[in-house]
Protein backbone atom coordinates (compact mmCIF):
# COMPACT_ATOMS: atom_id res chain seq x y z
CA UNK A 1 0.00 0.00 0.00
CA UNK A 2 2.49 2.41 0.87
CA UNK A 3 5.41 0.71 0.58
CA UNK A 4 7.30 4.13 -0.91
CA UNK A 5 7.09 5.54 2.67
CA UNK A 6 9.54 4.45 5.52
CA UNK A 7 9.31 5.02 9.68
CA UNK A 8 12.36 4.69 11.97
CA UNK A 9 12.20 4.68 15.28
CA UNK A 10 11.14 2.83 18.58
CA UNK A 11 8.90 -0.22 18.06
CA UNK A 12 6.09 1.70 20.48
CA UNK A 13 6.69 4.75 17.95
CA UNK A 14 6.38 3.17 14.39
CA UNK A 15 3.91 0.20 14.76
CA UNK A 16 0.66 2.67 14.02
CA UNK A 17 2.15 3.36 10.72
CA UNK A 18 2.78 -1.12 10.05
CA UNK A 19 -1.06 -0.56 10.38
CA UNK A 20 -0.99 1.77 6.93
CA UNK A 21 1.42 -0.30 4.88
CA UNK A 22 4.18 1.43 5.44
CA UNK A 23 8.26 0.06 5.77
CA UNK A 24 8.95 -0.16 9.36
CA UNK A 25 12.62 -0.24 11.03
CA UNK A 26 12.27 -0.77 14.44
CA UNK A 27 14.90 0.36 16.37
CA UNK A 28 16.39 -0.75 19.79
CA UNK A 29 17.93 1.56 22.58
CA UNK A 30 18.15 4.29 20.00
CA UNK A 31 20.46 2.41 18.10
CA UNK A 32 19.94 1.62 14.39
CA UNK A 33 21.26 -1.29 13.39
CA UNK A 34 23.58 -2.36 9.98
CA UNK A 35 19.93 -4.14 8.55
CA UNK A 36 18.00 -0.90 9.41
CA UNK A 37 21.07 0.81 7.63
CA UNK A 38 21.21 -1.26 4.99
CA UNK A 39 17.23 -1.40 4.27
CA UNK A 40 17.26 2.47 4.13
CA UNK A 41 20.27 2.95 1.49
CA UNK A 42 18.28 -0.16 -0.54
CA UNK A 43 15.04 1.10 -0.38
CA UNK A 44 13.60 3.28 -2.99
CA UNK A 45 11.73 5.57 -0.81
CA UNK A 46 9.69 8.61 -0.97
CA UNK A 47 9.11 9.71 2.48
CA UNK A 48 11.29 8.42 5.25
CA UNK A 49 9.97 9.66 8.53
CA UNK A 50 12.93 9.86 11.35
CA UNK A 51 11.71 10.22 15.21
CA UNK A 52 13.52 13.06 16.83
CA UNK A 53 15.78 10.60 19.03
CA UNK A 54 17.11 8.66 15.73
CA UNK A 55 17.37 11.62 13.95
CA UNK A 56 19.52 13.74 16.62
CA UNK A 57 22.01 10.61 16.68
CA UNK A 58 22.15 10.25 12.65
CA UNK A 59 21.36 13.33 11.47
CA UNK A 60 24.71 12.90 9.42
CA UNK A 61 23.49 9.79 8.13
CA UNK A 62 20.08 11.29 7.58
CA UNK A 63 21.17 14.61 5.96
CA UNK A 64 24.14 13.39 4.32
CA UNK A 65 25.44 14.19 1.08
CA UNK A 66 22.99 12.51 -1.69
CA UNK A 67 22.07 9.36 0.43
CA UNK A 68 18.54 10.18 0.01
CA UNK A 69 18.34 12.75 -2.48
CA UNK A 70 14.87 11.32 -4.21
CA UNK A 71 13.52 11.08 -0.31
CA UNK A 72 12.02 13.54 1.60
CA UNK A 73 13.21 12.84 5.51
CA UNK A 74 10.95 14.09 7.38
CA UNK A 75 11.37 14.51 11.70
CA UNK A 76 8.29 13.37 13.52
CA UNK A 77 8.56 13.45 17.86
CA UNK A 78 8.83 9.76 19.27
CA UNK A 79 5.54 8.40 21.28
CA UNK A 80 8.02 8.49 24.21
CA UNK A 81 9.34 11.75 25.09
CA UNK A 82 7.35 14.11 23.07
CA UNK A 83 8.00 17.42 24.09
CA UNK A 84 4.99 19.71 23.18
CA UNK A 85 2.39 22.45 24.59
CA UNK A 86 -0.65 23.84 23.56
CA UNK A 87 -0.53 21.94 19.76
CA UNK A 88 2.70 23.24 19.41
CA UNK A 89 6.97 20.94 19.65
CA UNK A 90 8.76 23.10 22.24
CA UNK A 91 11.45 25.20 21.30
CA UNK A 92 14.99 23.13 21.38
CA UNK A 93 13.42 19.93 20.02
CA UNK A 94 15.09 18.44 17.14
CA UNK A 95 11.59 18.83 14.70
CA UNK A 96 11.47 22.52 15.67
CA UNK A 97 14.91 23.31 15.46
CA UNK A 98 15.49 21.75 12.06
CA UNK A 99 12.59 23.88 11.12
CA UNK A 100 13.98 26.72 12.11
CA UNK A 101 17.00 26.29 10.42
CA UNK A 102 15.40 25.74 7.17
CA UNK A 103 13.58 28.68 7.33
CA UNK A 104 16.66 30.82 7.74
CA UNK A 105 18.01 28.76 4.87
CA UNK A 106 14.75 30.04 2.76
CA UNK A 107 14.87 33.47 3.62
CA UNK A 108 17.90 34.70 5.00
CA UNK A 109 16.54 35.40 8.55
CA UNK A 110 15.14 33.84 11.32
CA UNK A 111 11.48 34.81 11.69
CA UNK A 112 10.61 31.95 14.80
CA UNK A 113 10.10 34.63 17.72
CA UNK A 114 7.87 36.62 15.72
CA UNK A 115 5.71 34.02 14.39
CA UNK A 116 3.16 33.13 17.20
Amino acid sequence: MHEDVAIVGSSDSVSYFRILGCRCFETEGGEMTEDIIAGLEDGDFEIIFVTEEIFGRYRDFFRGEKRFTGSAVTIIPDIRGARWEKGKPLAGTTAREEIREAVIKAVGQDVSDSVE
